[in-house]
């Protein structure tokens, strides 16, 4: 059977054209899977790839010898261009293009066509418009199988161009590495999903050692001898494990585990550029951990100030720029503390921002409550749970700071609807601490 290699990112990724946050997953799953196997090729994903060593290897093996290729550049994620780069430089023919409706091709390659494009609500995708997308690109499949058109902008501009081939195996000394599909016991899926089941159940040691090993393998170092960066999810993801574990290990054995955590994760986070980012997750874990290391109990005024201040610069620039829920949550919050440390003037103000700031958290949280399915898919749709959870936790907080008398009616209904006992965990303990620091600020 035929083989269709996908270029594409994995996840939850933030479209910073449009801040909205879009799941990969999703248009990989009931889009363009579906799509492929409805026009008879067998459909793989990088992280789908068996592997030992390094992922560079298949994954040019793939970009060579796929019958087909499908690049979805939502997001406008460089991996995904680059890979394409690499495929429309090997190959004339075979490849297709697609991306969510809001993407916008720059203009130096708007020769390119973009189709199909489909919509996504939220993170999730419509179940309609999934079967509509699903149509369109088996069709687009189908209408390629046995034609000659070229649709590599390359082989267009250089038409007396060749495309290159390999050396017999037996001239180059041994045979090419062999890529197995749909190994999901040791694919990067497969761990990823392990990991995040396992923070889903507030395993969070056992999530980092799943992590830390796929970080291990993406930077690894490559022909040059030079270690490579490890995908920013990762890094993301590795970071949150990380101070999360030693805030459990904690609780046996003492603050110094969760002030190691912390330590690693500002490590980990700081191979993101935290000072320039623009991704609005790197900048609301950095956040995060400043506020922990903020409210350590034994740290003196000023270092727990300049944490304050570090964590406010941090999820400020990331609600300015996605002007999400998560970061402006943090970010109201985190006026409250510092007005707490403050006097005179600067308290009043970061009191009053911080109310600001709140209206418009509900707001927006209202605003993707109602975007959202009323109910997950068959499969269970974590992803899309958990968006729904923080969404209404988030909200129901804004409201109860906001001293509106709904927001204890829809924090318990919220709560109800965890898909993890950590996450509610979590938001208690916010609720409590920012009810302490409301009463304490007065009326």
């Amino acid at each position: 059977m035929p083989v269709c290699f996908v270029i594409m990112g994995f996840g939850l990724k933030t479209d910073l054209a449009s801040g909205r946050l879009l799941n990969l997953d999703k248009s990989y799953k009931n889009i363009i899977k579906p799509a492929v196997a409805a026009a008879g090729y067998d459909c793989v994903r990088a992280d789908e790839i068996q592997h030992s060593g390094v992922i560079d290897v298949p994954m040019y093996e793939m970009l060579f010898s796929a019958d087909l290729v499908v690049a979805d550049l939502s997001t406008s994620n460089l991996n995904a261009v680059f890979e394409l780069g690499v495929r429309h430089a090997l190959k004339p023919r075979a490849t297709i293009v697609m991306a969510e409706s809001k993407f916008v091709i720059p203009f130096d390659a708007n020769h390119i066509v973009v189709h199909p494009q489909y919509e996504h609500l939220g993170p999730d995708i419509g179940f309609d418009e999934a079967i509509r997308a699903q149509k369109e690109l088996t069709g687009l499949i189908n209408a390629l199988k046995g034609k000659v058109a070229v649709d590599s902008p390359v082989y267009t501009v250089l038409p007396d161009l060749r495309g290159p081939t390999r050396a017999p195996a037996t001239r180059m000394g041994a045979a090419a590495p062999a890529v197995q599909l749909e190994a999901p016991e040791d694919s990067y899926a497969a761990k990823l999903k392990t990991a995040r089941e396992a923070m889903d159940a507030g395993a969070f040691d056992f999530a980092r050692k799943i992590l830390q090993n796929i970080y291990m393998e993406q930077t690894a170092p490559g022909a040059d001898g030079k270690p490579k960066a490890a995908r920013p999810g990762i890094v993301q993801q590795l970071a949150l494990a990380t101070y999360k574990a030693g805030e459990e290990r904690a609780r046996t054995d003492g603050r110094e585990q969760a002030l190691a955590g912390y330590a690693e994760a500002q490590k980990l986070l700081r191979q993101l550029d935290v000072e320039t980012t623009t991704d609005p997750e790197t900048l609301g874990l950095w956040a995060a951990v400043h506020k922990r290391l903020a409210e350590i109990p034994t740290a003196s005024p000023d270092q727990r100030k300049r944490d304050l201040t570090e964590a406010i610069r941090a999820a400020e620039r990331g609600f300015i720029i996605r002007r999400d829920h998560y970061n402006g949550a943090n970010l109201a919050y985190l006026l409250n503390v510092r007005a707490s440390l403050s006097s005179g003037d600067d308290k009043i103000a970061d009191n009053v921002l911080a109310a600001r700031v709140r209206r418009e958290v509900a707001a927006i949280a209202t605003r993707g409550l109602e975007a959202l399915p009323a109910k997950p898919s068959a499969d269970g749709d974590t992803a899309l749970r958990e968006e729904k959870y923080w969404l209404a936790a988030t909200r129901a907080e804004a409201l109860i700071a906001l001293g509106d008398k709904s927001g204890e009616r829809l924090m318990k209904e919220a709560l109800a609807s965890a898909p993890a006992a950590w996450m509610a965990q979590s938001t208690k303990s916010q609720l409590d601490r920012l009810l302490k620091l409301l009463a304490a600020a007065g009326p």
